[in-house]
């Protein structure tokens, strides 16, 4: 994924009254096991009484269950299903009351030519700027039998690909539009139904996308410049077998 906004731009774009982490610098190829920035909620008290307070920090790109023994299960939890989130042994406690918005200025896809078979990496973003809010979840960890701190890790929730992304791959992440941020970081109030409901593909016409160097293919590469678009004439059949999503 790709990483660029500042702390104050994130925590204004989606209501975080409170930053904990120092986030990182910008990334434009964030891997899993690299730390994303997160948005969950927390219930405070104040002069108004009980309320949730959306909180900004970071958290590892994989989720690590509460009941695992080492952490390096995480690193092939980077992503959840929407279809069987509320399920799975990993996701399903965080899904009931773990659950956190993630922002991304967007994320690569890989597809297949016809003629070479050779994975063609794409940019997928919004064409306004905006951050893509990704549903995701989130989860702290902490080693057995020692005093060491507690890991922060999360998730990505996916769904089936839209129909502007089905060429290049069959899934991509749950997109949350404003609307759907309360519910979706509310820990008690969100029924299965709504939560559910909220996981569905991204309305067409929202995202674009644009053939990228294969540079992108190794995640010691960070500049820039690999959001740049290339001239690719292959003609795309999807990949069939998932890189991220």
């Amino acid at each position: 994924v790709v990483t660029t906004s500042s702390p104050k731009e994130l925590s204004r774009y989606l209501g975080a009254a409170e930053i904990v982490d120092v986030l990182g610098g910008e990334d434009h190829n964030l891997a899993p096991t690299g730390q994303l920035p997160v948005v969950w909620a927390e219930a405070r008290t104040g002069d108004g009484g009980r309320g949730l307070t959306r909180v900004l920090g970071t958290a590892r790109w994989g989720l690590v269950p509460k009941w695992a023994d080492r952490p390096e299960i995480g690193a092939r939890m980077f992503n959840a299903r929407a279809e069987t989130v509320a399920e799975k042994p990993a996701f399903r406690a965080a899904y009931a009351k773990r659950r956190c918005l993630i922002p991304v200025d967007g994320f690569y896809e890989w597809g297949v030519g016809r003629e070479n078979h050779a994975k063609q990496p794409w940019y997928i973003y919004r064409p306004d700027g905006d951050p893509l809010v990704l549903a995701g979840l989130w989860e702290c960890w902490s080693p057995p039998d020692t005093q060491e701190g507690e890991l922060k890790t999360c998730t990505v929730i996916t769904v089936p690909a839209n129909n502007d992304l089905r060429p290049v791959h069959h899934r991509m992440p749950a997109l949350l539009p404003p609307e759907d941020w309360s519910d979706w970081l509310d820990p008690g109030e969100a029924s299965r139904e709504i939560l559910d409901a909220m996981l569905r593909p991204a309305a067409d016409g929202l995202l674009s996308r644009h053939p990228v160097d294969r540079r992108v293919n190794n995640a010691r590469n960070k500049g820039p410049e690999l959001l740049e678009e290339v001239t690719d004439d292959s003609d795309l059949l999807p990949l069939g077998q998932e890189r991220l999503w």
